[in-house]
Formats: C-alpha cells, structure tokens, sequence
C-alpha cells in the first residue's frame, strides 16, 4: 500500500487525504490503482517510484492528480479513467487527457467505451472493451 502512510492520521478534513492508493502484481505486471488521489498522496507515492503497466487514473481525470511527475515515475502503458458520462464535474480534465497523451499512455474511459476490463498474464496487460449499444 502506497497511501495512506503507516504514520499518516487518518480522518482529515480532506477525505482524499485518506484514500488508499496501491499496487497490484502479477509476475512481471503491476498495476498502479490511485482512488481519489490528489496532489499531495500523490507526491508521496512518485516517492516510491511505482513502475506500473497499468494506471487507474486518480479522482475520475480530475486536474488535481495523475501529475506529469507521476506519469514519469510509473512509466504506465494503459490507463483507465473511471467517470461517468456527463458529469457535472467535467471529468476527465482535458489538462489530464494531455498529460496521458504526452507521456504516450493508451487511455481508455468508461464514459466513452463503458465497462473496460484488463488482464494481467504476468508477462503483458491485455484490455477487454465492452461494446456499448
């Protein structure tokens, strides 16, 4: 687990302060899952340089996470923004669109594509898009 931090007090004011950002492997893939992270987690996560194939972008693309410094250090191939259509928040932010476009990161979002799964063999991350109808 990256976040929150053994000695990091828990229940602030800020509640994604407090959300678990972590890793998952399989052999030779990991998967970097961020929750609502925002900038201050996510500084201390690029600490620990999380290489990951896969990134479950933080807070719904909100403008607040997925920095250039932790695209940086993760070095992801595919990322996933979990957001739902028209949302009144305007997620996900066109600033972190660029940002995963600029780090040559395959992007998919679950307004535009629905439902999209990731297999990691151990070797290679395969997506699997649900067709929307």
């Amino acid at each position: 687990m990256l976040a929150p931090g053994r000695d990091q007090i828990t229940g602030s004011m800020r509640p994604n302060d407090d959300c678990l950002v972590f890793t998952a492997t399989f052999g030779g893939t990991t998967a970097l899952l961020e929750g609502d992270a925002d900038r201050p987690v996510e500084r201390r996560v690029v600490e620990e340089h999380p290489e990951a194939m896969l990134l479950k972008v933080a807070h719904h693309g909100s403008v607040s996470g997925t920095s250039a410094d932790l695209l940086a250090a993760a070095h992801p191939r595919y990322a996933v923004i979990s957001v739902g259509a028209r949302n009144v928040y305007g997620h996900p932010r066109r600033e972190v669109l660029e940002r995963l476009q600029q780090a040559g990161v395959k992007t998919y979002r679950t307004d535009e594509e629905g439902a999209v799964s990731f297999y990691l063999d151990g070797k290679s991350v395969t997506p699997d898009v649900a067709l929307l109808h």
